[in-house]
């Protein structure tokens, strides 16, 4: 619902006749046996987060977050489905972005990033602490996370867009392209589809905050997979090609 009042602000501010409408989200189960539960059937991933945010000279920007994710959704994200997450286990996210800011028109500002990273943790013991560093450039500090595991990783954003509207609030998508399960813990918890989407949207809602200096920031947090589009495709596989050839270079000399 807030997602869509902003998005209507937005397209009266700037006499748009439509907004973008979301992605069809694509099914997956995650195994909970290890945690006393079950197996889990949903297309969303559901929480919260909190960042610390830095505003340099231009509008440039850089952030750090961490978000705890507490529910899993079905049925393009309408359905709650029955877990153990927050009983059995805890699951949050790492993730970190930098860009720059453009004010479009007064009280309405765009965020484009150009980098990023987004990585998931399971936390068995759910007594995980996390804290924001003094500016965006500093990452989270995590405490007694001594038996927590990463399942999930992925660095290569392909798109990363926000807004905001001061006053009310705002939202982002940040899309990576490759998205990528460890192995073997990420595979023994995202047990379907084998293979695993390669990429993931994550998305936020958040209130409204000054776009100048170091800000904190809270809001909703969710995530959700897909299928890359073609153009994603190729843009990983020319990653990995440039990859290849920089470690053959290396070795070379």
């Amino acid at each position: 619902m807030k997602r869509t009042l902003i998005s209507l602000a937005i397209a009266g501010a700037l006499s748009l006749g439509s907004v973008v409408q979301a992605a069809e989200f694509a099914d997956f189960t995650v195994d909970e046996t290890a945690f006393g539960g079950g197996l889990v059937n949903a297309d969303k991933l559901n929480g919260g987060y909190s960042e610390r945010i830095t505003f340099g000279a231009g509008g440039a920007f850089v952030t750090n977050a961490y978000g705890n994710f507490g529910q899993y959704f079905s049925n393009e994200g309408t359905v709650l489905e029955s877990s153990v997450i927050n009983s059995g286990y805890a699951l949050y996210a790492l993730f970190d972005a930098t860009g720059f800011a453009v004010p479009l028109v007064p009280g309405l500002t765009q965020f484009n990033a150009t980098g990023g990273g987004f990585s998931l943790y399971i936390d068995p013991g759910m007594n995980t602490t996390k804290a924001l560093g003094a500016t965006g450039a500093d990452p989270i500090t995590l405490g007694n996370a001594g038996d927590d595991y990463k399942i999930a990783f992925a660095s290569l954003m392909t798109s990363g867009t926000g807004v905001l509207v001061a006053g009310v609030g705002g939202f982002f998508d940040l899309v990576f392209a490759d998205f990528t399960l460890v192995d073997p813990e990420g595979k023994n918890f995202f047990v379907s589809p084998d293979p695993f989407y390669l990429r993931v949207n994550v998305d936020g809602d958040f209130d409204s905050f000054l776009v100048a200096g170091t800000q904190t920031v809270t809001g909703d947090l969710s995530a959700v997979f897909q299928v890359p589009e073609p153009g994603s495709i190729a843009l990983l596989g020319m990653g990995l090609l440039g990859m290849g050839l920089s470690l053959r270079r290396r070795k070379a000399a």
